[in-house]
């Protein structure tokens, strides 16, 4: 029977005996090729229930990472193209209909190998940009039809370096992780986990072309990986911009003001301090630790919750299976939770609040729906997506996953289909929390760096047992240490020139 028939059945059932059923769509991607469309329903009695709708194989062999347009209804896949050894870019129209069939590929085109992540830039007219990190030092440009979610190539940038990093076994070759749009809408911003670098890039909102600005050292071996803007106003009405910035090497999370440079000169990132992933608990707790994901989360208080999720570190050994029919207990690696306070630019003090179950082995990708109240996470490692319930007030992650699927291959992302931003319930104050004070030191120097060949790093197992959390004092300060200057820049690489009038993609080698 299909997965939607059986869906349908079950709410029919629900409806018929008086039950309320309330539905929402997800999309997650799998290295097993694929990408299935999910339907999350909550029953009048406050449960939920997670079904598999639609399975489409259009990004195989190693589908990477989503990046969905609600408004218009379209859907862009990356494949990594670990067995092929080049990568794909597969667009599809999200389909609204009861066909069973959640998705219409588009347009297919093999691209630069290593595909991780991408970022869909929207300029003041309505043009579209979709900008790909390739692990596999590289950066490429996509010009998009909004309307129809066909695409062209438009730019192609490859990065090299001189000398290995820090660590030679992570960092023998630049390996660009992200892209993030800044806050203004007129930079992309690039963390490069190779070179320890951040790289930044100008988008002329006419031309959507992009033009590489000074990148900005990070600490030597430090990996970056993912990060994430917050915007604030001061007391006196102007408008203050942070960065934080989740690096994979070090397990560290660190804090950035930031400023940006006349004339579309670029941006500069003030390091305002730093701490572990896993707060206040040792290093050798989480000996192996690999964080993956950052995410931002405002609260009803005011303040704003940021979440990283920790892999390769199995924290919790004992964990409630999310089968409750299945009453042996599983392996969880970790979600770990920092508040940052409303007096973000004059306090700039995260506060370490506390870790919580993941749900499983290696949660690659996690997201926080609409609302802000499910998280959705994507575990690589045991195949499964999870719900797990968020508190508006405390930002507090539940225990106990409220809804699950597994048998989906290695998740690489969950997105949720929804509309964009967070409707915050109004409540009470936030729990209070550690306060991790920060106090500024001489900045460390980046490491040399060098070209190489270096294969993608593939997923390691969980370790071994680690000692029970212990809760930190309530009002305990762990001091933390990283630059009082801003950290150095990098030479500014030569602009890029026009691309080719047959939408291939000039290749710009940029070397650091």
């Amino acid at each position: 029977m299909h997965f939607t028939s059986l869906t349908h059945l079950v709410l029919a059932a629900l409806a018929a005996t008086s039950t309320s059923v309330s539905a929402t769509r997800l999309f997650a991607s799998s290295y097993a090729g694929t990408i299935t469309t999910l339907d999350l329903s909550k029953l009048g009695n406050a449960s939920y229930y997670l079904a598999k709708l639609d399975t489409n194989n259009g990004c195989s062999p190693n589908a990477s990472w989503i990046e969905i347009d609600v408004k218009r209804r379209n859907l862009f896949c990356l494949d990594e193209g670990m067995v092929t050894g080049n990568g794909s870019l597969t667009s599809f129209k999200i389909r609204n209909d009861d066909t069973g069939k959640t998705l219409t590929q588009v347009a297919h085109t093999i691209i630069p190998n290593a595909p991780v992540n991408s970022a869909l830039f929207t300029g003041p007219n309505g043009t579209q940009l979709l900008v790909v990190a390739h692990y596999a030092w590289a950066l490429t440009t996509w010009k998009v039809d909004p309307a129809t979610a066909s695409y062209t190539g438009s730019q192609h940038f490859n990065f090299t370096m001189l000398k290995p990093g820090a660590n030679a076994a992570r960092q023998a070759a630049p390996h660009p992780h992200q892209v993030l749009i800044d806050p203004t809408n007129a930079y992309l911003v690039v963390p490069d986990l190779g070179a320890d670098l951040i790289r930044v890039f100008y988008i002329d909102p006419k031309t959507l072309q992009v033009t590489p600005r000074p990148s900005i050292n990070v600490p030597s071996g430090s990996g970056p990986r993912h990060g994430v803007f917050h915007t604030s106003k001061k007391a006196d009405g102007t408008t203050s911009y942070h960065y934080f910035l989740v690096s994979e090497l070090t397990s560290t999370i660190a804090g950035y003001s930031v400023a940006y440079l006349p004339n579309n000169g670029g941006i500069t990132l003030t390091p305002l301090g730093s701490g572990k992933t896993y707060g206040p608990l040792t290093d050798a707790i989480f000996s192996g630790n690999a964080p993956a994901e950052v995410v931002l989360a405002p609260l009803s208080s005011g303040d704003v919750q940021l979440i990283v999720s920790n892999r390769n570190a199995t924290f919790y050994k004992d964990n409630p299976n999310p089968d409750p029919k299945n009453q042996t207990k599983i392996a969880s690696d970790t979600l770990a939770s920092f508040t940052l306070p409303k007096a973000s630019d004059s306090s700039k003090a995260l506060m370490y609040r506390g870790l919580s179950p993941a749900g499983g082995l290696f949660p690659r990708h996690f997201s926080i729906n609409k609302k802000g109240d499910l998280v959705a996470v994507g575990l690589q490692n045991s195949g499964r997506v999870v719900i797990y319930e968020r508190c508006l007030q405390t930002g507090k992650i539940g225990d106990t996953v409220v809804a699950d699927i597994e048998g989906l291959g290695a998740v690489t992302s969950v997105v949720w289909d929804e509309g964009e931003g967070a409707d915050v319930a109004k409540g009470g104050d936030g729990a209070k929390g550690t306060d991790v004070t920060i106090t500024p030191k001489e900045a460390p120097k980046p490491g040399p760096a060098v070209p190489g060949a270096a294969a993608l790093a593939s997923a390691a197992a969980a370790l071994a047992a680690a000692a029970p959390l212990a809760s930190a004092a309530k009002g305990t300060d762990i001091t933390i240490t990283l630059p009082k200057e801003a950290s150095k820049e990098a030479p500014k690489p030569a602009a890029p020139p026009a691309p080719a009038a047959s939408g291939k993609q000039p290749i710009v080698s940029i070397t650091v």
